[in-house]
């Protein structure tokens, strides 16, 4: 299984599984042995993170608390199902908020780029989100000029709700989409 974590999520093309903590360690050594092992995925050598991943994945391990690991409350690993290739990651930062809601990052490395897999990898986690107790909604901050992300976030059907602004990154986006009524 891709990820090391719990349960994987299929999809035509993909399968996503919660990354494990272990995991997240060799990604960030940049271990590639290690990260295999622990994932079941092959990576490139030197394995490093997708696109602006780097610094975020020693938040990404940390906010694995203590019995949260492979819940799926934090990084999934994207593997191409019939290369095992790891495309990039598709996660969410922790448990819903008071309004229900949770946040969808996902970062592919540039040959996978405008396949599509970003998108079918964000919307089975979408759907895995619905699914959980007390979600709401789905958001995405995103920099207001990457248009790629910003073209997976109105694939998914997500609204633009808010902008806001980061002084390293510049404009940030806020963009929704709720769960839909059952």
């Amino acid at each position: 299984m891709a990820g090391g974590g719990g349960s994987a999520l299929v999809t035509d093309r993909l399968e996503l599984a919660p990354l494990t903590a272990a995991a997240l360690d060799a990604w960030i050594v940049g271990d590639r042995d290690r990260l295999e092992a622990q994932t079941g995925a092959r990576f490139e050598a030197p394995p490093s993170p997708p696109p602006l991943m780097e610094d975020a994945l020693p938040a990404m391990r940390d906010g694995l608390g203590a019995g949260s690991e492979g819940e799926g409350w934090g990084p999934w690993l994207i593997v191409a199902r019939v290369t095992c290739e790891a495309l990039g990651s598709c996660g969410l930062r922790g448990k819903p908020d008071f309004a229900g809601a949770v946040e969808i990052g996902y970062s592919l490395y540039p040959r996978f780029e405008q396949q599509g897999y970003a998108t079918e990898a964000a919307r089975a986690l979408v759907g895995w989100a619905f699914e959980q107790p007390g979600v709401a909604a789905v958001r995405a901050t995103i920099p207001a000029w990457h248009k790629p992300s910003l073209r997976v976030a109105e694939k998914l059907g997500m609204r633009q709700v808010a902008t806001t602004h980061d002084g390293e990154v510049g404009e940030i986006l806020v963009f929704e989409v709720r769960k839909p009524p059952s």
